[in-house]
């Protein structure tokens, strides 16, 4: 059986037809994955208690008297009720490696 030029060439178009639905699909589930997530484009200056994972996202467990000003959401972990030094922890996930330790 001989094989059309025409018939090869509509598979080829139907063949990236279907790759470029799946990697449209793939986007979109990657841009909500990451809006999910909120990750923060910055990077730490330092960070000695870091928490990298294998997808390339990290977070810093470090407490320290203020954060780091790239830090977008800043929380207190440490209320010091009388004297006011209360400390604080960054909660950002960030892209990338874990920064040098302070």
């Amino acid at each position: 059986m001989k094989s059309s030029p025409h018939l090869v060439l509509i598979l080829c178009l139907q063949a990236a037809l279907v790759m470029g639905v799946f990697a449209a699909l793939a986007k979109q589930n990657a841009l909500v994955e990451s809006k999910a997530i909120d990750i923060n484009p910055g990077q730490l200056k330092c960070c000695t208690n870091c928490n990298f994972s294998f997808s390339g996202l990290y977070t810093c467990d470090d407490v320290k008297k203020d954060c780091d000003p790239v830090c977008k959401k800043c929380v207190v972990a440490v209320h010091a009720s009388y004297s006011g030094n209360n400390k604080f922890k960054c909660t950002d996930t960030f892209l990338g490696m874990c920064g040098p330790k302070c």
